[in-house]
């Protein structure tokens, strides 16, 4: 019996911005990327940060500001727990997104860097806002490095009192992250760095986790990954 094709806006936004080049994945890479509300598998990874870094006293003001929002954070340290959350489901704007939510416990708190993505149909690739609040977003840039897969921030903007600027290239945060899969230890592996041209090294973190793939049917996401706006605006 054959199925109704499934409508190219619900599958995989990886898969549709990187096209054949998804191929050269790793193909738990391949696996890990595949969520989406077509197939209904969100995705939880649980495991341990080696070490996260910050820069100079003016990037942890820096970030400080940010954290209020869910973007990044001031704390360091070694062998923090870690978990990230992927959960595929359609935005009110009729968008399908999935949210892409990191938590790290510390031994006195716990720290977020959440974000939302979504496939741009005029930009023809994903972008992902930042913070429960939507109130940052940049576009996202893929590639594949030897079954790894590479992100690379592009374009940011902020949204100000209903305004939608243009964040400097001299000073916005450049986002570097790199994720592939150890074969040996059976383990997904990452190192994302964020730099700036203007403040230097800003903050960064390297680690691994192990995977758990959900059945998503009929389900919505946890309510404290839930964005708290949302932003129709690209």
């Amino acid at each position: 019996m054959s199925h109704p094709p499934v409508d190219i806006k619900h599958i995989s936004p990886y898969r549709r911005q990187m096209g054949p080049a998804y191929e050269q994945l790793h193909p738990e890479i391949q696996k890990r990327f595949d969520f989406s509300t077509a197939n209904n598998i969100a995705f939880i990874g649980r495991g341990t940060m080696d070490r996260i870094w910050n820069g100079n006293k003016l990037a942890v003001f820096i970030l400080k500001l940010l954290s209020k929002s869910n973007i990044l954070f001031p704390r360091v340290g070694k062998d923090i727990a870690y978990e990230i959350h992927n959960y595929p489901y359609v935005d009110r704007f009729g968008r399908e997104v999935h949210s892409m939510n990191r938590v790290f416990y510390f031994s006195d708190s716990e720290q977020r860097f959440d974000g939302t993505a979504t496939y741009s149909e005029t930009k023809h690739h994903i972008v992902e806002y930042l913070g429960l609040d939507h109130r940052m977003v940049f576009e996202m840039g893929l590639s594949a490095e030897n079954g790894a897969i590479r992100f690379t921030s592009g374009r940011q903007f902020a949204f100000v009192a209903g305004l939608k600027l243009p964040i400097p290239r001299l000073i916005r945060g450049n986002i570097e992250l790199l994720e592939w899969y150890d074969d040996d230890k059976q383990k997904f592996y990452l190192d994302l760095k964020v730099t700036s041209k203007l403040f230097g090294p800003l903050f960064g973190f390297t680690g691994w986790f192990d995977a758990a793939y959900i059945d998503f049917r009929g389900k919505s996401i946890p309510e404290k990954f839930r964005p708290t706006r949302q932003e129709s605006r690209e």
